[in-house]
């Protein structure tokens, strides 16, 4: 094969490669996109689960109140009683109770006290979240909107590279151009030099004949190890 034609294989190597990298780019596009709406999915998880959380120590600081609210009901019940009842042994034990049962109510108060903080906590929590929801909202739909127009970008130089990489390859000889293709579809490249007596593809050792055979430039000459072309 002529050392021009070899250039030319080269080239279109070139190309080949160049149009290889963009389809993958384009393959790789609906992956980038679910890994964009699963970033923002998980901001939403974390917003509903501080929403979540938030609801519940409210719920906490609810049930405190409801039981304040029946100690005291009880205590006012225990005062009414001590209007009716006749011995001052019996005023002393309903007195006794109630003072049971404030010390119970402060007690609850002193929980509900520490659990209203907590909600504050979590509504603030709640708060941060759901603003890094929006931010990451505006992110997303910008980083898709950038992926689309990419994509669009990528596809209309494929199609140039593909016109011009067919334009190349008219009156390469065809059984080296199916020789090229076959291994360039199993192989990041085809066609590799010969440095050194060592493959550019492998990095092996190459028999004295094969080195000399590439260099000749006369025939289709393939590495003994990974069978790759030769120049």
């Amino acid at each position: 094969m002529l050392v021009t034609s070899i250039e030319l294989l080269v080239e279109l190597q070139e190309r080949d490669c160049r149009i290889r990298e963009m389809d993958g780019r384009l393959r790789d596009m609906p992956a980038r996109k679910e890994r964009e709406l699963a970033r923002l999915q998980e901001h939403k998880q974390r917003l509903a689960e501080a929403e979540q959380e938030a609801k519940a120590r409210q719920a906490e600081v609810k049930g405190q109140e409801v039981e304040i609210q029946s100690r005291r009901e009880k205590v006012a019940k225990l005062r009414q009683q001590q209007f009716e009842i006749k011995t001052n042994k019996e005023f002393k034990a309903i007195e006794s109770e109630i003072a049971a049962i404030q010390a119970e109510i402060s007690s609850v108060e002193d929980r509900e006290l520490d659990l209203m903080m907590k909600v504050d906590a979590t509504r603030s929590d709640v708060e941060t979240r759901r603003k890094a929801l929006v931010e990451e909202e505006s992110a997303v739909q910008t980083d898709m909107l950038q992926l689309d127009e990419a994509a669009v970008g990528i596809r209309e130089e494929v199609e140039k590279a593909r016109a011009a990489r067919g334009e190349l390859a008219v009156g390469f000889d065809a059984k080296w151009l199916a020789e090229y293709e076959r291994i360039f579809e199993r192989k990041d490249r085809a066609l590799v030099p010969v440095k050194d007596g060592i493959c550019g593809g492998c990095y092996m050792q190459l028999p004295p004949f094969v080195i000399h055979d590439a260099k000749r430039h006369t025939g289709i000459v393939t590495c003994t190890n990974c069978g790759r072309l030769l120049y």
